[in-house]
């Protein structure tokens, strides 16, 4: 699992940083949170594919934060895209594509499902493309869950923020241990699709004999899997420490220096101090500060300093900075 910082910058891009977004690449998938302006550029310089499996989380309606998106879709269309996209964000989201479908003429020629939540009644509206403005089905959102699949979920959480704003949660589901490849051998199972199988920790059979691949040894027991936290534009709130509770990583705004504390309560934003109380509140293993203020730019270090003296284990995001999550 890869995580890679695509903008880092809070509503006014700079030189050496790009607006909100943050990718992870997973198996042969990719997770992206939020699209702010020219992400597309970022995406494509973070070598990232065009044509994969692609998720698509938006945390609220700002333009720092959703720009980058019609642009990015238009592209996709230019490259021929074959592989599904879904896109999830708050309520009319699937307005707010559709205009720009009116008005200049964008079109989803891959598949294409555009997921409304509504925090308010628990739900999710489902569009299927940009051609019907039907729902094509209404979802309950149960323990705040809007996206599972066999490896990973996301989950969501409502933050205070000036609109209706959503944090997001990449959990992994339980891994398997480390596969055993003589204990394979031992038991005569030939290379192939059969390992392959008992890697996902199936049950196989053959020859007529059932082969349980933890019970024989051929991989290791379930442990824990990783989870990645992003809060997206917040001030401090309850409800992200609970979406985030022990998180391998939380990507925390940090707009202001402690020194603007007031200023970030007005507006609804979080200092680098709050940041790190979050991650020791929510038991986090690493903290990644973005959302950088434009004023920072040539002393974004002082935010990091402060976060560390709370949270040590702090570093702050650089556009196309890379993490590995062993």
């Amino acid at each position: 699992m890869e995580l890679i910082i695509l903008g880092s910058a809070a509503a006014i891009p700079i030189k050496n940083r790009n607006l909100s977004s943050i990718a992870i690449k997973y198996k042969n998938q990719t997770v992206i949170f939020d699209c702010g302006e020219d992400f597309q550029r970022k995406y494509a310089e973070a070598s990232l594919k065009f044509n994969k499996p692609l998720k698509i989380f938006i945390t609220h309606f700002h333009g720092d934060h959703i720009i980058g998106l019609p642009g990015f879709l238009f592209r996709l269309s230019l490259n021929d895209r074959t592989a599904p996209l879904m896109i999830f964000g708050p309520r009319n989201l699937f307005l707010y594509l559709l205009l720009h479908q009116k008005i200049l003429g964008l079109k989803a020629k891959y598949p294409i499902t555009i997921c409304e939540i509504d925090h308010e009644h628990k739900e999710i509206t489902e569009f299927e493309g940009l051609d019907s403005e039907v729902p094509k089905r209404s979802m309950k959102i149960t323990n705040n869950i809007i996206f599972d699949s066999k490896h990973f979920s996301v989950k969501y959480a409502l933050v205070e923020h000036s609109v209706i704003t959503y944090a997001y949660a990449f959990v992994e589901k339980p891994r398997f241990g480390k596969f055993n490849p003589d204990r394979a051998k031992q038991l005569n199972i030939p290379e192939g699709n059969l390992w392959k199988t008992l890697q996902e920790g199936e049950i196989i059979e053959i020859n007529g004999k059932i082969i349980d691949p933890v019970k024989e040894g051929i991989i290791g027991p379930k442990s824990p899997g990783r989870k990645i936290t992003y809060s997206g534009d917040m001030k401090p709130s309850d409800s992200l420490i609970d979406l985030g509770k022990d998180s391998d990583i939380l990507i925390h705004e940090a707009t202001f220096a402690k020194a603007l504390s007031k200023t970030a309560e007005e507006k609804k934003h979080s200092t680098s101090i709050d940041a790190a109380n979050d991650a020791i509140k929510m038991n986090a293993k690493q903290l990644i500060l973005t959302h950088i203020s434009s004023r920072y730019q040539e002393d974004a270090v002082s935010l990091l300093e402060e976060a560390k003296e709370i949270f040590p284990n702090t570093i702050l995001a650089e556009d196309l900075l890379r993490v590995i999550l062993k």
